[in-house]
């Protein structure tokens, strides 16, 4: 077995290791050939990392407070790093556990709720923006993990369709993963635009659901046909 399929993600349906494009980036280009390895010759454990995840995310708002953009986005970017490894480095070294889990969910929760909750209350936003953003953002990742996912499981073939199915055909998935909303996020820090990316990432998000809500209908209905 080889390293990309060792560290697949169990949730994927694909048959081959599939990415994200930015997921690309940060698990394979910068994880697997610049951070895994090291650690994999470390006692370090992925509750460890997750922890120190949790601290940068702390930096980042702490940062935010302060007025330091840059190293708000920065310390962001470096939270996401760390949520990706955690995650390898417990598959690889075959060490899961339900404190692990639980860390990693609250944290998380925080970085990408917290964020944008605690930069409405530094820059002049709408509270429409905040909202916008939080709701689009949760109900597509919670009918992601209870509703299209656990759907598209129960079929036999999953038919793609357009653009997406011809960047799957090699291996990237096209959409938006924690790891895209964690660059999206660090540039709205950088830049301090915090209501335009509010509407930007919320309005991706609602393309994104309305997206596989089709797709998932139509598979839905091609299942039945055959």
């Amino acid at each position: 077995m080889n390293l990309d399929e060792r560290l697949k993600k169990a949730q994927r349906l694909e048959k081959i290791p599939t990415y994200y494009l930015s997921e690309y980036i940060w698990r394979v280009l910068i994880i697997q050939k610049l951070i895994l390895i090291p650690l994999t010759k470390t006692s370090i454990t992925p509750n460890q990392v997750t922890a120190m995840g949790g601290i940068f995310v702390i930096l980042s708002f702490l940062s935010l407070y302060l007025g330091h953009n840059v190293i708000a986005g920065f310390c962001y970017l470096a939270y996401s790093i760390l949520d990706h490894t955690d995650g390898i480095l417990a598959r690889y070294k075959n060490l899961k556990s339900k404190l692990g889990s639980w860390m990693d969910s609250i944290t998380d929760y925080t970085a990408w709720n917290g964020i944008f909750i605690f930069a409405y209350f530094i820059y002049d936003t709408s509270m429409f923006s905040l909202i916008f953003v939080l709701l689009s953002m949760n109900i597509y990742v919670q009918s992601g993990k209870r509703i299209f996912q656990k759907k598209l499981a129960t079929l036999k073939t999953i038919h793609r369709f357009g653009i997406k199915k011809w960047f799957l055909e090699r291996g990237f998935i096209l959409g938006i993963d924690a790891s895209l909303l964690a660059i999206l996020i660090s540039v709205m820090l950088f830049t301090a635009k915090v209501e335009f990316f509010c509407y930007l990432i919320g309005g991706i998000y609602i393309f994104e659901f309305i997206h596989r809500s089709i797709e998932l209908y139509i598979n839905i209905r091609l299942e039945k046909k055959d």
